[in-house]
C-alpha cells in the first residue's frame, strides 16, 4: 500500500468518526453538544491536511522553504486551542464535545495503524 492511500484512509476514517460523533451527540445529548463535536471534528480534519500540507512543504528537497511555513506547525496548534475556546463559549457547551471532536484524527490515525497491522499479519499467514 502506498502512503497516499494510507493518508486517503484516514481523511475518510476521520469523516467517520466525525459522523459517528455528531450523530451519537445528538441522539444521548442535544443540537449543540452535537454541533460542537462537529466543529470540533471539522477542525481536526482541517489541522490533518494543515499537517500534512506543512509536512509536504518542509520536506527536505529542492523545493524553496519559507520561514512562516515552519512556524505556522506549531501555530496550528494555538489556533486549534482558540477556535476550541470560542466553540465552547460561543455554543455554552461542555469542552469534553470539542475535545472529542478534536480527536476525531488522531481516533482515525490509531484505527488506520490498527487496520495496516491487521491486514500485515493477516496477510503473512495466508502467504504461509
Amino acid at each position: 500500500m502506498t502512503s497516499e492511500h494510507d493518508l486517503g484512509r484516514v481523511y475518510r476514517l476521520t469523516i467517520v468518526f466525525g459522523c459517528l460523533g455528531f450523530l451519537s451527540y445528538f441522539c444521548w445529548a442535544s443540537l449543540r453538544p452535537a454541533f460542537a463535536f462537529g466543529v470540533g471534528a471539522l477542525g481536526s480534519l482541517l489541522n490533518l491536511w494543515v499537517f500534512d500540507w506543512m509536512s509536504a512543504a518542509i520536506a527536505p528537497g529542492e523545493k524553496k522553504r519559507k520561514p512562516w511555513q515552519a512556524g505556522l506547525f506549531v501555530g496550528r496548534y494555538i489556533i486549534l486551542l482558540a477556535a476550541g475556546y470560542a466553540i465552547v463559549k460561543t455554543l455554552n457547551v461542555s469542552p469534553l464535545a470539542v475535545v472529542l471532536g478534536l480527536l476525531a484524527s488522531t481516533a482515525a490515525v490509531l484505527t488506520s495503524l490498527i487496520l495496516e497491522l491487521v491486514l500485515s499479519v493477516a496477510g503473512r499467514r495466508r502467504a504461509h
